[in-house]
């Protein structure tokens, strides 16, 4: 057993750093707190056994979206057993619990949006392949109709139709694209207002 001593440097206040360590940390089975300083540094402090301490150290060092640790400063020492589980150490009239949770929500509002881009970019492609054999198979038929020498006026009313449906085909089929392009055009700029929005009022407190 052992007491570890973190200080993590970096963008970890006001971005859900603590709300994170405190996740992974009880996740271990370890004990202690996590702590803004003033100087814009968190400091960790957490009991338990030596190697679930050094995979939290591993694991802290949490660069994305909102967190980027750029420094950690690690020490050990003898446990004191004094906590009972981990939490977050509030100064008096500190509101960064609320700001962590907007950013968390932030995060989470993020996450979506690169599923949902990545969802609709698959779509996309989805369609754009189904309609990329289709054309080729209405082709494939075209082409065995025009080849076809008779001049039977049977033969050229089927060729004349096929030709129109195919013409209709590429045109419905471009269309659709378009659609889901302007569509997704479309959501990703509400979600830029959105997110513009959320950091406006992370600002404002």
């Amino acid at each position: 057993m052992k007491r570890l001593t973190l200080i993590v440097s970096g963008k970890v206040q006001k971005a859900g750093y603590r709300d994170r360590v405190i996740e992974l940390a009880m996740s271990l089975g370890l004990t202690g707190f996590a702590q803004n300083l003033k100087d814009g540094r968190v400091r960790v402090i957490a009991e338990g056994n030596k190697k679930d301490l050094e995979h939290l150290v591993k694991a802290a060092s949490i660069k994305n979206t909102l967190i980027h640790v750029e420094d950690m400063e690690i020490s050990y020492s003898e446990p004191t057993g004094e906590f009972s589980d981990f939490s977050k150490l509030v100064s008096g009239g500190e509101t960064d619990e609320r700001l962590d949770t907007a950013a968390d929500l932030m995060k989470e509002l993020i996450e979506s949006v690169r599923g949902g881009f990545k969802e609709t970019v698959g779509a996309i492609k989805s369609v754009k392949e189904d309609t990329s054999l289709m054309l080729e198979k209405q082709d494939d038929s075209l082409r065995i109709l025009t080849n076809i020498n008779s001049d039977t006026s049977e033969i050229k009313s089927t060729t004349k139709t096929m030709e129109m449906d195919i013409r209709d085909a590429r045109f419905s089929l471009t269309h659709l694209i378009e659609t889901k392009f302007k569509e997704h055009d479309a959501d990703i700029a509400q979600i830029k207002t959105t997110l513009a929005k959320v950091q406006e009022a992370i600002k404002a407190t």
